[in-house]
């Protein structure tokens, strides 16, 4: 086996048992810290085997297997706001408060995380599906259902989308939630908010505090044809696998 095999053989173990990633936040619990500093050592040991960072080794469909954040901060529109706020203590405390707000009593739980990179079109499409009311029952007294499993797949849209010196580089421009197939609408904010586009970029815009557009970059450390490794503004890891199915 070669070298870079075993290496990528220790980095899905790691994304696997710590659920994504997700094991190591301390918001959650303060455990596995040593594969939090594992990984980094990893990512580190495979960087100098890298295939070309190019246009062509970039494209195409990517999954999201492990981060070192929360995972909703893959998309463009998160890592926009980290750039907006521009203060890495900021970022880290506005997006813990999101994972409370959305995440407590386990309301809403993250599931498959995309991103479909399109240098012809200069387009990045990034969507991640969301579970609500996944669980909901009484504990101790009751183990039905209260409530039934509702969902959508939130879809952002990039354009403008450039490679430079290693650095993915787009603007943000649209989002919308769409169905995912197998879950049910969301009551009532299905037919008002559902399969429709919001000019993301023009609201942005029109709000005081932003002086520039919604923009954001993302520095790649690896590649091959099955995996890439990414990082944010302040150096935080997001690593992609090939999808075993297109969505």
């Amino acid at each position: 086996m070669k070298e870079t095999d075993e290496i990528k053989k220790k980095i899905f173990q790691i994304a696997a048992v710590t659920d994504r990633g997700q094991r190591l936040n301390k918001l959650i619990a303060p455990v596995y810290q040593d594969k939090l500093i594992e990984m980094v050592d990893l990512i580190e040991s495979l960087k100098i085997y890298s295939s070309e960072i190019s246009e062509e080794s970039l494209s195409g469909e990517w999954e999201l297997i492990y981060s070192n954040v929360e995972l909703f901060r893959s998309s463009p529109f998160f890592l926009a706001i980290e750039k907006a706020l521009n203060n890495e203590f900021k970022s880290n405390l506005f997006f813990k408060l999101h994972q409370l707000q959305v995440g407590s009593f386990g309301i809403s739980t993250i599931g498959r995380i995309v991103q479909k990179i399109d240098f012809d079109k200069k387009e990045f499409i990034s969507t991640f599906d969301t579970t609500i009311f996944g669980l909901t029952t009484i504990p101790v007294l009751g183990w039905f259902k209260l409530l039934p499993t509702f969902g959508g797949r939130v879809i952002t849209l990039s354009e403008n989308l450039v490679l430079e010196d290693k650095l993915l580089k787009m603007n943000l421009k649209k989002t919308k939630v769409s169905k995912i197939d197998g879950l049910n609408k969301i009551p009532l904010f299905s037919k008002l908010l559902m399969e429709r586009w919001y000019p993301v970029k023009e609201v942005w815009e029109k709000l005081p505090w932003n002086k520039v557009s919604p923009s954001c970059s993302l520095s790649i450390n690896y590649i091959d044809d099955e995996l890439r490794i990414t990082k944010d503004l302040y150096g935080n890891i997001f690593i992609y696998i090939r999808p075993t199915k297109s969505i």
